[in-house]
């Protein structure tokens, strides 16, 4: 007798990659220096927009590797 297979909810690792991805490029635009002709805004969401696609990407890879490992 046999478990039954358990898969990743992919939906919920991209969303949580991307949300994490969002905070960590937010806080990046706080500590690095401030760009001139651009104001903190607009650092924050190029960089946190950046940061969600990067984060979605990863934690989209991992969710593939768990897959593939169970």
């Amino acid at each position: 007798m046999s478990s039954p297979r358990r898969t990743p909810n992919f939906a919920r690792f991209l969303v949580t990659g991307a949300i994490l991805g969002f905070v960590v490029g937010s806080a990046a635009a706080f500590v690095g220096d401030q760009a001139p002709g651009y104001g903190e805004g607009a650092a924050v969401a190029y960089l946190g927009v950046f940061g969600a696609a990067i984060g979605t990407m990863l934690a989209g890879v991992v969710a593939v590797l768990l897959d593939r490992r169970g």
